[in-house]
């Protein structure tokens, strides 16, 4: 989880990375991760910097707004190592 920079960041990358058409909302994942979804605005913001992600038009009368990866070589890979990361445990001594 360090490499990506938090636990936040490699959630919403692997929630993109197997998230099809219909993409992310910030809102639901959150919810199925137990977090507010402030901790996810980071992140996206950075994403979308680097051109990893589009913010897909909103689908009225749904105000959510959804998340897309965009297309490129790099979402395969990067959905293999999210969650090869996400299995393994920290320990501190």
């Amino acid at each position: 989880m360090l490499l990506f920079g938090n636990r936040h960041k490699l959630e919403l990358l692997a929630a993109l990375a197997s998230a099809g058409e219909d993409g992310v909302n910030l809102s639901e994942l959150a919810a199925h991760q137990g977090v507010a979804a402030s901790v996810y605005y980071a992140p996206i913001n950075d994403l979308l910097r680097a051109g990893l992600v589009d913010k897909l038009p909103r689908r009225l009368p749904d105000r959510r707004r959804w998340y897309r990866r965009t297309e490129g070589s790099v979402w395969g890979p990067m959905r293999e190592l999210a969650e090869g990361l996400a299995t393994i445990e920290v320990t501190t001594s």
